[in-house]
């Protein structure tokens, strides 16, 4: 599911909140997973083809981290898709 503040200025206030109060900082912030894969979907595949069924679907976040997943992959990855073309001709075949 979807965290309902993921974008761009939110991202922007952790990396505030992260550096506040320190002088220097040796390395990048950190962030957490879930929020970093939320922030990926919805800028790369969300934001032009509407996924609304990913935040109301009753399904774990491990589900549909899965969904998300499979759908930036399919959308940006020559190599994946070739990968799912032979899994389908190899389950086909059977």
């Amino acid at each position: 599911m979807i965290l309902p503040n993921v974008s761009f200025e939110e991202f922007q206030s952790k990396i505030n909140k992260w550096y506040e109060g320190k002088d220097f900082e040796l390395g990048d912030h950190p962030i957490d997973a879930q929020f970093a894969l939320d922030l990926i979907f919805k800028t790369l595949v969300d934001d032009k083809e509407h996924y609304p069924y990913l935040t109301t679907m009753p399904e774990s976040t491990s589900q549909t981290n899965s969904i998300m997943l499979d759908l930036i992959l399919s959308k940006y990855s020559r190599k994946y898709r070739i990968f799912r073309k032979h899994i389908r001709n190899d389950s086909d075949n059977r």
